[in-house]
């Protein structure tokens, strides 16, 4: 039996959950792909408008718990499900772990917290069962940690043993009420997830911790991409990244190899092509940042070479673009016409590229141009969903740079379209989106054809959100091949 106890330590994490604002927009986009996709009735769909509109306020007024209830309302009343005290206090809750890479064997702390406070929350009481499930199917079976018959439901927190046993798992608590399992329709609210990598790290972490901190700090991102390796182990430890999504022993290893070749007076990355790892030191706030580059086999490191710059959605990162999308495309289009592919990441997954993500951005490229030779008459910039949303954003706001541009499933400001209309852009769209709405690039095109611009326009009959994306690369890259920046 295990006990959900309050920590006043950590009392600081509902302050941080409840004005989570990338939390609130990634919830916002799910909450009207959901309105768009679901077949719902006249009086369904008009409480699903006035819910996502108090939602609005209340984010725009920065009182994020409050937006986050009213979408949650919102999807319950979508999928049927009654907006019972039990239903609101089960989806308010947040679980977190104190060390999502974890150590074969060890303890790890398991917190329940709220993302709002319910009026409803003092009457309920509910059982909780803690599962470790492996990520993989063919692994073994889950197991049950421990269980709980009455837990309070205000920032709760209990230890539980991890097995030793090596992998990736999700760690779920399943919560119940009045001794029943709850029904399909609203099982995601009352079943907890949270994703914990099981090996033992710790030690290769300290030797890579302690060789950094004796090389002193290094200039250049060969440097910077050994110290991201600890970085990206610490960020996955604390929950802001998946760890189940690295290969952290390989990352480790690369890293060490990179100092090695350092001590050796070499750079790491000379002469080399193909798809690299790399990071820069970020001169907004000293973060590490990381970035993927692909280098075409063809590229010679005395010529100048075009490069595109590609940004991910909502919900990615910079390995999105290449990992994804039929398994490496943009990779395969880029070095069929000989292209440099570089993915920032952009900071929060959720970031829309505006300020220090926006930054990012610009600052990747000018790492890219410091260790490359690049044609700086043929620099484009794409990007999927918000990625094509930051295509248009940072074109405005820098019209000096790109030669062409290529937003799919995005949107921007019309007003801004005549400050960049000497760009050419090929803009893709499907008219079946039902995450960000075809109006959205058709009011772009058109204010960008009023202003003059060179744009083609792709509408993509019956397209999808996301499967009018990876066929349009090739003709996109084409298009790319033909352009050169006119100022």
């Amino acid at each position: 039996m295990l006990r959900f106890v309050r920590p006043i330590v950590l009392a600081w994490g509902l302050v941080i959950y409840a004005q989570d604002a990338g939390m609130v927009l990634r919830t916002s986009v799910a909450y009207n792909t959901q309105k768009a996709t679901l077949p719902l009735s006249d009086e369904q769909r008009q409480s699903a408008d006035q819910l996502g509109r108090d939602a609005q306020q209340a984010s725009q007024a920065r009182k994020y718990g409050e937006a986050m209830r009213d979408y949650y309302q919102g999807m319950a009343m979508m999928h049927h499900v009654p907006w019972s005290p039990a239903y609101e206090v089960a989806s308010s809750l947040r679980e977190n772990l104190d060390h999502a890479m974890a150590e074969p064997g060890k303890q790890v702390a398991v917190t329940l917290s709220p993302l709002w406070i319910s009026e409803r929350a003092a009457t309920i009481r509910m059982s909780a069962l803690l599962v470790l499930v492996p990520a993989k199917k063919e692994g073994p079976a889950e197991k049950i940690l421990g269980s709980s018959m009455a837990i309070p439901t205000l920032l709760l927190t209990t230890r539980v043993a991890l097995p030793d046993a090596p992998g990736d798992y999700t760690l779920e608590v399943r919560l119940a009420y009045g001794g029943e399992a709850p029904p399909e329709a609203a099982r995601a609210a009352f079943v907890k997830a949270a994703p914990v990598h099981i090996e033992a790290l710790s030690d290769s972490v300290a030797r890579l911790r302690n060789r950094l901190a004796k090389s002193g700090k290094k200039s250049g991102s060969a440097f910077a991409t050994a110290e991201y390796a600890l970085a990206l182990y610490e960020r996955a430890d604390a929950g802001e990244i998946n760890p189940t999504r690295y290969d952290f022993r390989g990352e480790l290893r690369a890293a060490n190899a990179i100092l090695d070749t350092l001590e050796a007076g070499r750079d790491p990355f000379a002469g080399r092509r193909g798809d690299l790892r790399k990071a820069y030191r970020s001169n907004v706030d000293n973060t590490l940042q990381p970035y993927r580059l692909f280098i075409p086999e063809q590229y010679g490191f005395e010529k100048p070479s075009p490069l595109v710059v590609a940004l991910h959605g909502m919900g990615g990162d910079e390995n999105t673009l290449f990992d994804g999308y039929g398994a490496g495309t943009l990779k395969r289009e880029a070095a069929r016409v000989g292209f440099m592919v570089v993915c920032p990441k952009g900071r929060d997954s959720a970031s829309m590229y505006r300020g220090a993500a926006g930054q990012d951005v610009m600052d990747v490229l000018a790492e890219v141009e410091r260790d490359y030779p690049i044609d700086t008459k043929r620099i484009f910039l794409m990007g999927h969903s918000m990625g094509a949303y930051g295509t248009w954003s940072i074109a405005m706001a820098h019209p000096e740079v790109f030669a062409a541009l290529g937003p799919i499933s995005g949107g921007g400001d019309p007003a801004g379209m005549a400050g960049i209309k000497h760009i050419p852009e090929y803009v893709v769209h499907g008219d079946d989106d039902r995450t960000v709405n075809v109006s959205q690039s058709r009011r772009m095109v058109e204010a960008g054809k009023q202003a003059g611009a060179n744009i083609v326009y792709r509408e993509i009959a019956g397209g999808s959100h996301v499967s009018v994306a990876e066929p349009q690369f090739r003709p996109m890259l084409d298009f790319f091949a033909k352009q050169e920046k006119r100022q």
